[in-house]
Order: structure tokens, then sequence, then C-alpha cells
């Protein structure tokens, strides 16, 4: 019963950001190419890219409808920012801490964030 309650309110929020206006994100990008986040971008559904940004920039911007989106772009992005988790050097301590400023920053938005946590545990 546990799962078809989740499966619901998963189906009942995603309904509803379907009508939602899409918002404006600028992740900075703490390293990271603009061509590695722009092949990140478009693998990760429901995000797309703002047209004529500057490639030099330390943000990169993106829409998308809900922010609980730009922080699974962000979690995948923190793979590519520190490949080794578990020894991280001085200057990808710096990135991974600027990643998570912009998360806590992102955080007051969310929403639904336990309800997808929860659905992707279901799946795994």
């Amino acid at each position: 019963m546990g799962k078809v309650k989740i499966y619901a309110k998963l189906f009942w929020a995603q309904f509803k950001t379907r009508f939602k206006k899409s918002q404006e994100y600028e992740i900075p990008r703490c390293g990271v190419s603009f061509t590695k986040m722009t092949n990140l971008a478009t693998e990760v559904k429901g995000i797309k890219i703002i047209k004529n940004q500057d490639t030099k920039a330390t943000v990169f911007r993106v829409s998308a409808k809900a922010p609980e989106i730009i922080f699974g772009f962000v979690s995948q992005m923190a793979e590519l920012v520190v490949p080794n988790i578990d020894s991280p050097s001085k200057k990808d301590q710096k990135k991974l801490n600027e990643l998570g400023v912009y998360i806590r920053k992102l955080q007051p938005q969310m929403k639904d964030l336990e309800l997808y946590q929860q659905a992707s545990a279901l799946m795994n």
C-alpha cells in the first residue's frame, strides 16, 4: 500500500508542475567545462539550456519547471566536479563548498524532495 501512495503523490506532483511556468536558474559551473555542462543538461529530462550564453562565464543558465529537477542536475554535476569523493583535493573541496552553498540556497524552494527520494529508493 505504501508504494501506491508514493506513486500517487509523485504523479500528482508531476501533474501540477506540467502547467507551471519555467523558471531560470543560474548554476555555478565550479570548473566544469561548458561542453560537459551542456551534455549533462541534455541528459537530464526537464531542463532546457538558455540560448546565447557566454561559454567563459562562471554560471550556467538553464530553465526548469521545478527546483527538484535542478537539484538532481546539481547532484549529477557534483560527480563531474570531484571524481574521487573519498579524498578530494583542496581545489575540489572549494568547488564542493560552492555547490553546497548553491544547494542550500535552492532548498527553501523545494517542496517535494522527500517524495522524489522515496520514489527513487523504491526503484532501486
